[in-house]
């Protein structure tokens, strides 16, 4: 048996990240915001075929609107009109007559384009023929051509911002992050006031990692929409992961003032003050949590995890049970519940939620790592080695694995391997 090791390497039961508002929106759990102009139920799947089109679209607007310094929608040239317009027939093709399709904003920016052109330098027919303007009705002699769509009455620079909003919301959607957000920067410089695109840009940096240029983003829109709570809380993401945990605790603090039932940001705060040894207010956080959003698989892992920091393991595996079944694919969940059971001296248990977590996830060292372990306690010690093996293939600069290794195999008497590992370490 290993001797002088009597818990679980400290690493391995940490606490969920925090969470991002997810806003119910066009797809699953999507945490962007969508404007009032495109809001189907779902999206099909998109090849990335189309994606590559899109992020070509983007840059060929992107350098069309470079045009003006004033950031005003330019005029089309003649070359301009005949890209313009086969864009407008891939667009009719794609959107047809619905008007929930996420790419109608720009159908309709590009037939405002087209518009704009033809109104300056498209004959009329009554021009060119004048005898037609005595046949005409009254009516119709004043125009004698269809406007190409039903454009909404707003400016030009309106309707460009929302076709580059569109565009942004669907390349996050594909995972497009930096060419999302380079659409919804344009979005944000010919509508200032459009916060919904300063706050979409803000979850893409977040995710990003890009968490400085987050704040700013999140700054403009609780400028401009003071009590949206949602931008609050995810602010208080960038802030913390910036390692500003006061300014994260206020953004948390400040969300749920504004919507007394936010689960994300009741698991936020918990999370924090678990993190800082505020335990029991942190379960009671997290208890808030689940009462706000039934079936909220974090705020049951990190309440679990925080009832272990309080020695209470008993709650603990009653909450990681939960969460199994609420997320049964989850090798987060298995490992943690597999790490508690293990530092309950359930150890044959522990090893199969290890060996469920290994299944679910085969690049997990950590799960190798600790499985190895409890092999070990177990008096499995080659079991164990193997395992150490798999680890160190995975990870191989972590000396807790190789120190791990050299114990088992000093169990078997390889006492030479054993010191060599070691003093190689």
């Amino acid at each position: 048996m290993l001797t002088g090791i009597q818990t679980v390497p400290k690493v391995i039961l940490p606490l969920g990240a925090l969470k991002i508002r997810s806003i119910p929106q066009l797809l699953d759990n999507s945490k962007l915001l969508q404007t009032g102009t495109s809001q189907p139920v779902g999206l099909p799947p998109y090849a990335e075929s189309d994606y590559h089109w899109l992020v070509a679209v983007l840059d060929k607007l992107i350098e069309f609107m470079r045009r003006d310094e004033n950031h005003n929608v330019p005029e089309l040239t003649e070359n301009d009109y005949d890209w313009v317009h086969a864009l407008l027939v891939e667009l009719v093709g794609a959107v047809g007559e619905s008007e929930t399709h996420p790419l109608r904003p720009l159908m309709e920016f590009v037939c405002q384009l087209i518009d704009n052109y033809e109104d300056k330098y498209v004959p009329e027919l009554t021009e060119l023929f004048p005898e037609l303007a005595k046949e005409a009705p009254i009516e119709t002699a004043s125009k004698s051509k269809q406007p190409i769509s039903n454009i909404p009455q707003l400016r030009d620079t309106e309707l460009a911002a929302n076709a580059f909003f569109s565009i942004g919301y669907l390349l996050y959607q594909g995972s497009r992050r930096e060419n999302a957000i380079s659409a919804y920067e344009k979005a944000s410089v010919l509508a200032p006031d459009f916060w919904e695109a300063s706050y979409n840009c803000g979850i893409a940096r977040n995710d990003l990692g890009q968490y400085k240029k987050a704040v700013t983003d999140f700054d403009k829109v609780i400028a401009l929409n003071a009590n949206l709570a949602d931008a609050h809380c995810n602010r208080g993401v960038a802030h913390f992961n910036l390692g500003q945990p006061t300014e994260a605790m206020n953004d948390f603090n400040r969300a749920i003032e504004l919507d007394p039932d936010f689960a994300e940001a009741y698991y936020n705060r918990g999370t924090m003050k678990s993190e800082f040894g505020h335990y029991e207010e942190a379960i009671t956080d997290f208890n808030q949590a689940i009462t706000s959003k039934s079936g909220f698989v974090g705020a049951y892992h990190n309440r679990g995890t925080t009832w272990l920091r309080l020695d209470r393991h008993d709650l603990a595996l009653v909450d990681f049970d939960r969460a199994i079944k609420l997320e049964p694919n989850s090798a987060e969940i298995y490992f943690t519940r597999g790490c508690v059971k293990g530092s309950s001296g359930q150890h044959k248990s522990a090893l199969v939620d290890f060996d469920k977590a290994i299944e679910l996830d085969p690049n997990s060292a950590k799960a190798y790592t600790v499985r190895g372990y409890t092999k070990a306690r177990l008096g499995e010690h080659q079991a164990a080695i193997d395992d150490f093996d798999k680890a160190i293939k995975l990870e191989s600069n972590s000396a807790e694995i190789y120190y791990y290794r050299a114990i088992a195999k000093n169990e078997l008497g390889q006492h030479d391997d054993a010191i060599l590992v070691v003093h190689q370490d």
